[in-house]
């Protein structure tokens, strides 16, 4: 009896060593260990460049594993991460902040999913995105939605699947300032980027240089006042799954030290409430064409007067077009030299270059 045990004993060691490993051509392979909960977990992953593995079973042409082992926890993910054509998604941590995450890029996107680990399960929430323009401007926004369990096998879509539409790209498309103009060079001034009822939001640009090179700091006004977030801190506008302006629903901010808090309307009016900066906010007509100027924000109030590209206003006040982000009028203020300060108003597409109008 004792070497029939032993025989089975014997079979099933062999068996345990002989399991056939996950890859056995590892490439790129990366060790992090995170606390999540207040337990320690080690995360490795790898590329696997095994030439004879089945392709039926795998989403990525390059594939790649996520072990995670921690107390009570030890599993293995594969189709979770890998590369194919242009879509990458690998393992990382987010920038030097300590914070696992998966990290996606397709074409123009690049995204950091922070990981949960939840029910002896690895699951995500949020996504928070950013996306290169046709300018050459980054846009930055995040979408969170129900806690989805990652399996082995993630499906055909991947990450895809957590991607939303932004709605206020519109804005930074026809942001482009011209970069050799000498009036422009060394001034601020700031770019629309949304707004939450009354409460508005630009990008402070110090020069052509930071706008070039994507420096800025975010500014939220309503008529009165301004808010200035650290320019060091990673701010995103929070969307749902609502179309036009009602899906954009306050801020996330993530810190120099990885911290993540959202700011909802009510959250961001007590900041303003708060503050004792008054609103100054400035910019550059870019129409290339006269700008007319008009009494009140209806074309049947039109004036005489009239600004010329590059001219440098104070925006008081904007007016959406119903039901999406595009800008229609703007209130502004303009020092002149034959009438001295005039408040009026213009129409919307004064921000815009012509050739990006006339591109449509």
């Amino acid at each position: 009896m004792k070497k029939i045990l032993l025989l089975l004993l014997l079979i099933i060691i062999s068996t345990v060593c002989h399991a056939k490993d996950p890859c056995t051509n590892k490439t790129f392979v990366e060790n992090y260990q995170f606390n999540i909960n207040s337990q320690p977990y080690k995360f490795t992953s790898y590329l696997c460049e095994d030439k004879n593995k089945d392709e039926d079973d795998d989403v990525f042409l390059t594939p790649g594993i996520l072990e995670i082992h921690g107390k009570n926890f030890n599993k293995t993910y594969k189709n979770v991460i890998g590369m194919a054509g242009h879509r990458a998604s690998m393992f990382t941590q987010w920038n030097d902040k300590h914070k696992p995450v998966f990290f996606y890029s397709l074409k123009d996107i690049i995204a950091h999913i922070p990981i949960i680990i939840k029910d002896n399960n690895l699951m995500v929430n949020c996504i928070y995105i950013n996306k290169s323009l046709e300018n050459s401007i980054e846009l930055n926004y995040s979408h969170c939605g129900n806690l989805q369990i990652i399996e082995d096998g993630f499906g055909d879509e991947g990450f895809d699947k957590l991607l939303r539409d932004f709605y206020l790209e519109a804005i930074y498309y026809f942001s482009n300032f011209t970069e050799n103009k000498e009036s422009l060079q060394y001034k601020k001034f700031d770019v629309f980027i949304g707004k939450i009822d009354g409460i508005s939001f630009y990008r402070r640009y110090s020069s052509i240089k930071d706008y070039k090179l994507n420096k800025y700091t975010v500014v939220m006004v309503n008529k009165e006042k301004e808010y200035r977030f650290k320019p060091e801190d990673e701010v995103y506008q929070r969307i749902v799954e609502r179309s036009g302006s009602q899906a954009f629903i306050g801020l996330d901010i993530v810190d120099s030290k990885g911290n993540i808090k959202f700011y909802n309307k009510k959250t961001l009016s007590a900041l303003l409430n708060k503050s004792t900066i008054k609103r100054n906010i400035t910019s550059y007509i870019q129409y290339d064409e006269k700008t007319k100027l008009y009494n009140k924000p209806s074309d049947r109030s039109a004036t005489d007067m009239y600004l010329v590209q590059h001219d440098s206003v104070t925006i008081l006040d904007e007016i959406l077009y119903k039901g999406n982000s595009l800008v229609t009028w703007y209130k502004i203020s303009y020092n002149s030299k034959k009438h001295g300060k005039i408040i009026k108003w213009i129409k919307g597409n004064a921000f815009f270059p012509m050739r990006e109008i006339s591109s449509d």
